[in-house]
């Protein structure tokens, strides 16, 4: 067969984000004392033996297996309660910014109509890049002042993060339904609304759901480490206990946050498989009756009902104080303290400041995200069950026991790391590594790096095995890598960059919450100046924050990297 050439622009690219790593390990203030000496070099050594082997003898007392379930249950009914609650803020958000819904087809009408019609989209964008562009970690700092540290700050955190995301995806999602799918609907006279609840939603529907399912699961994984500033949960008990040095019930702890975040991914990516949407795929879900899916909706939905009951019972306590505080606050000092940072200080030296202290997350999330990317690009074909167990159907391989029983292997492996690799939140991977590390930039770096080679192993080999093998068919051979490189990856290239723009931009985030543990940069120039009360500088650390998230949403749509799939 002929080999495909190679693509212009690769070396140019190439080049450029080789230039631009380079610029940004030259700018980041790394801190390298551990390797400073042999002697610094080895009582790193000896710190990271010590912790290791709390792990070789967690506390696995009744009191601390109690404590550890008790957060681990919180740590969940933060997430499922901050995703249900941004879901709702988000969907009519995601109405107003949706091109398909307000402004449709048809010709805009002349006058004010026609200019707000023109207008909402762009403000309801701009309201969602304000939401998700300010992490989880900084709401949960500002609202812990109204409604303390405990698990309802880390819900309202997270609520206000994920209705930023899901409104900005949701909306992305319905106007990227080709309008030809719903022309017979419209031509009936339907109205948008209508042609939305009729037409957009329906053909969007197991999109939006498995997006869903998707921020859950990173909502499990953001809730059990926001009680590191106050929000509630596993987080809070790690850092108490990392604190006080007590290294064995930091390790149950670990243990107890690693189950939770497997737990959740897991049961996500079981949902998230029977909404394949290819009815060809061999792991295609079987068609239902009318009745069945009827049936089946029905107890899906009064399941979630139940366990959103449930979670609002376990958190009553936390719920019932945090009412009776917002009674006792005056209005005067809400909007003193909301005025501070919506009114940010704008003077040159202050904004200077917020340029050079900018360059901390933006320089962490590239090498992160480049690092993560080749790790997770290696990862990705021995984790394809695709290629693994599957490959006979598109190769005619007939294989031995044995070498399946390999292969078998393989995957598990695979999956497996990159389960433990995504399964511990960067917060987590910091506290570790800062042990050898110490506080500082590389263990953040390294921190973001590591998780995210899970997150992007695992969106790159479902990437891999939704691949129809009608198309694997029709590469020339059965040798597994040329069909892998011939076949799957031009398939599979475009959704692999879309998904590792994003991933960058996810780690600009997470950059600036690392910054309040060590990373320094805008995080901690927020932090600290909301601590010493100068709220109007901490709103320009805010609005860099906000700023940084739009500037890099509008590169991705200038560069056609819009998120199509889940």
């Amino acid at each position: 067969m002929t080999i495909p050439a190679t693509p212009r622009t690769l070396p140019v690219a190439v080049a450029v984000l080789a230039a631009l790593a380079a610029v940004a390990v030259a700018v980041l203030p790394w801190n390298l004392e551990a390797f400073a000496s042999a002697d610094d070099f080895a009582a790193a050594w000896r710190r990271a033996a010590r912790f290791l082997t709390a792990f070789t003898a967690p506390d696995l007392s009744d009191e601390m297996l109690a404590r550890g379930a008790g957060l681990a249950a919180e740590t969940i009914a933060v997430a499922l309660l901050g995703t249900a609650s941004g879901l709702l803020l988000a969907y009519p958000i995601a109405l107003g910014s949706s091109r398909a819904v307000v402004v449709g087809d048809d010709p805009l009408p002349p006058g004010l109509r026609g200019l707000l019609r023109r207008l909402l989209p762009q403000a309801c964008r701009l309201l969602l890049d304000v939401m998700r562009g300010v992490p989880d970690f900084a709401w949960a700092i500002l609202l812990a002042l109204f409604t303390g540290n405990n698990a309802v700050t880390g819900t309202l955190a997270i609520a206000v993060s994920v209705a930023g995301i899901l409104g900005k995806v949701l909306g992305e999602q319905w106007d990227n339904i080709d309008p030809q799918r719903y022309a017979a609907l419209r031509s009936t006279g339907a109205g948008r609304l209508q042609v939305f609840l009729y037409g957009v939603q329906p053909l969007a529907g197991r999109a939006m759901l498995s997006f869903v399912l998707m921020r859950t699961e990173c909502a499990v994984r953001n809730a059990s480490v926001i009680g590191v500033v106050g929000g509630g949960g596993l987080g809070a008990g790690l850092w108490d206990d990392y604190s006080d040095g007590s290294w064995s019930r930091v390790a149950t702890i670990l243990l107890f946050m690693l189950a939770t975040t497997a737990a959740a991914d897991l049961a996500a990516n079981l949902l998230r498989y029977q909404l394949r949407v290819d009815p060809n795929h061999p792991r295609a879900a079987r068609r239902r009756s009318v009745a069945a899916s009827t049936w089946r909706r029905a107890g899906g939905t009064a399941a979630v009902l139940l366990l959103l009951a449930g979670c609002v019972w376990w958190l009553r306590g936390p719920l019932g104080q945090v009412a009776e505080q917002l009674l006792r606050i005056e209005s005067s000092f809400v909007l003193d303290y909301f005025g501070g940072l919506l009114t940010p200080d704008l003077a040159p030296s202050t904004l200077l400041a917020v340029a050079a202290q900018a360059r901390v997350p933006l320089a962490l999330g590239l090498l992160a995200t480049l690092a993560a990317a080749g790790a997770a690009g290696l990862l990705a074909f021995p984790a394809s069950i695709a290629f693994q167990l599957e490959a006979e159907r598109f190769t005619g391989e007939q294989l031995p026991r044995w070498r399946r029983a390999v292969r078998v292997l393989l995957v598990v492996a695979a999956r497996g790391a990159g389960l433990l690799l995504r399964g511990v939140p960067e917060v987590a991977w910091v506290v570790l590594l800062a042990v050898f590390c110490k506080t500082g930039v590389l263990p953040c770096v390294l921190a973001v790096a590591l998780h995210s080679t899970g997150v992007l192993q695992r969106v790159f080999a479902e990437t891999l095995d939704n691949v129809p093998y009608r198309r694997l068919e029709q590469v020339a051979g059965t040798c597994r890598p040329q069909i892998y490189l011939y076949g799957a990856l031009p398939e599979a290239w475009r959704d692999w960059k879309t998904y590792v723009f994003f991933q960058f931009e996810v780690n600009v985030r997470i950059g600036v919450v690392l910054g309040m543990v060590g990373a320094g940069g805008l995080g901690d120039r927020f932090q600290s100046n909301l601590a010493w009360r100068e709220n109007h500088r901490a709103g320009s650390y805010l609005l860099a924050m906000v700023v940084l998230t739009v500037l890099i949403d509008r590169l991705s749509r200038r560069l056609l990297l819009q998120r199509r799939k889940c």
